[in-house]
């Protein structure tokens, strides 16, 4: 009998993974244009970000409809499992409505 443990820790971490991504992605991206070597007036630029903002939105969205589906077809013995990867895809959703604010807001670089 095999457990696949990897299997269950990804389905369970994965959107908490995906947010991670984003986050460093976003990060990576304005301290690269921001660089004395990268800098330019008028960035960071906005629309790389919010791309990679909203393939991240989606992924989440994605592991969300999947859990919604999965919770529909339960019985009342519910794994730990199945709750536990709805609720990551919830709090990484707004997770990372709430990392990318910021990008929003900023002029440019200082």
């Amino acid at each position: 009998m095999r457990e696949h443990f990897l299997r269950k820790l990804l389905r369970g971490t994965l959107p908490l993974l995906v947010w991670a991504a984003h986050f460093a992605a976003c990060y990576v991206f304005v301290a690269a244009q921001c660089s004395p070597a990268g800098y330019a007036p008028g960035y960071p630029q906005r629309l790389p970000l919010a791309l990679v903002t909203a393939a991240a939105l989606a992924a989440c969205a994605l592991l969300g409809w999947k859990w919604m589906n999965t919770l529909r077809h339960a019985d009342e013995r519910t794994a730990l499992l199945d709750w536990a990867a709805g609720g990551t895809a919830v709090l990484a959703f707004v997770g990372i409505l709430w990392t990318s604010v910021p990008m929003w807001f900023i002029q440019g670089c200082r």
